[in-house]
């Protein structure tokens, strides 16, 4: 960490050692993490989020992926961006990437391949889940996680599966909805991050480029992507359940012909 010098990721300022024990004085960010913060942007029932936050998440997302894409080019791999470790700043406008705990330096190899231990399965790639290979690309895969949690006010991804149907269910092909109120560009950028194969996923600069483009291209809604008879599907902090007429073209893009997005909530 003490390589690190970012405005999106946490400063290492020095080490204390006291006897046999070592302390890491990192810089204070005395708010919130990033997921308890968007629990307390859900409105309440009756009413409509604040018009500028939709922004605000873009912010989020924008700051988050700088940061991600500094420590890829540093050499480095997370293994654990969530909202969870995203740190805010005192006025929730800063956010930086935090808990070094399970980041390994890659060197000059691709992948880090892992000896055990925990790992946040709902938001972990395939290849990391099953053969321990981690890289920018698994990163990239947990990013797209991040920004479903950010657009979907605090949900966890998969939040009502289990760690297997989880997996089952992403190996067959298929890959979290919208959240409600998410612009097409936004979660079009999230199906291209779970790509099956790591390879194929955007790098995080080229996500950090995407998603530098202007607000309203990115936050822009087509007449014809708005579900007909499904007005929460299109509110920021809508039911989860409300969003599987929204975008199902993006939804289906790992499916095999032979599955369909019907078959989400009910894996074999």
């Amino acid at each position: 960490m003490g390589q690190f010098r970012h405005p999106n990721v946490v400063k290492l300022h020095g080490i204390v050692r006291e006897q046999q024990t070592v302390l890491l004085v990192i810089e204070l960010l005395a708010k919130e993490d990033l997921r308890e913060h968007l629990l307390t942007l859900r409105p309440e029932e009756g009413e409509s989020v604040n018009s500028g936050l939709p922004h605000t998440l873009l912010s989020y997302c924008r700051q988050s992926i700088s940061g991600l894409s500094y420590l890829a080019k540093k050499g480095f791999v997370h293994r654990d961006i969530a909202a969870r470790n995203i740190l805010l700043s005192e006025d929730h406008e800063t956010c930086k990437i935090a808990d070094f705990g399970m980041s390994r330096d890659l060197a000059d190899e691709t992948y880090y391949i892992s000896r055990g231990g925990k790992i946040p399965v709902k938001w972990t790639a395939p290849e990391a889940l099953h053969y321990k290979k981690y890289s920018t690309a698994s990163d990239v895969w947990s990013f797209g996680c991040l920004m479903y949690e950010i657009w979907s006010l605090g949900h966890k991804p998969f939040e009502t599966h289990t760690n297997p149907e989880a997996i089952k269910m992403v190996d067959k092909g298929y890959r979290l909805a919208p959240p409600p109120g998410c612009p097409r560009a936004i979660y079009q950028l999230m199906i291209k991050t779970w790509n099956p194969t790591p390879s194929e996923r955007p790098m995080a600069e080229t996500l950090s480029q995407n998603l530098s483009r202007p607000d309203p291209t990115l936050l822009s809604w087509n007449v014809s992507d708005k579900p007909a008879g499904v007005p929460q599907a299109l509110q920021l902090g809508g039911p989860l359940d409300s969003t599987p007429l929204l975008y199902p073209d993006l939804q289906r893009t790992y499916l095999p012909p032979d599955l369909t997005n019907n078959d989400y909530d009910e894996p074999s």
